[in-house]
């Protein structure tokens, strides 16, 4: 059986982008953002790109948010590894590694997972936060 595909474009300005049109479009409703990750076939401890995601659409979060939208949550998928609905196992989306090979379960935390904690905690200024948008792009970084 041949898993499907893990990796999927990731463009934070689009999630800043879609959150600055509903505050227009829908007179600034509470929003809360779900389900937002990224995959891995991997089952790595370092995972360098799930971090870096993390870090993108949470800083356009941030930016959306420092520009008046009404964004409630954020909520990173998942906590930890799960059975996937198409990939079974094979998907590696948590935060959590979990040792699906041994019978007891056990549970590692990734590097993506020792970042957000720290971002939750307020002690993390590595995020890359872009606060506007114009025509051409991003500008304005902090």
């Amino acid at each position: 059986m041949q898993a499907p595909p893990t990796s999927f474009p990731s463009d934070p300005e689009g999630l800043q982008r879609v959150l600055l049109y509903l505050k227009e479009a829908y007179g600034n409703i509470p929003i809360y953002i779900q389900e937002n990750g990224q995959s891995s076939s991997n089952d790595t401890l370092v995972d360098t790109e799930r971090t870096g995601y993390l870090k993108g659409y949470i800083g356009s979060t941030l930016a959306a948010l420092r520009n008046g939208v009404n964004v409630k949550g954020y909520f990173v998928w998942a906590f930890l590894d799960v059975f996937e609905y198409l990939s079974g196992y094979q998907a590696r989306y948590g935060l959590y590694r979990v040792d699906f090979d041994d019978e007891a379960r056990p549970r590692q935390a990734r590097l993506s997972a020792r970042w957000y904690s720290a971002f939750l905690k307020n002690n993390n200024d590595d995020i890359h936060v872009q606060s506007e948008l114009n025509s051409t792009g991003w500008h304005a970084e902090q």
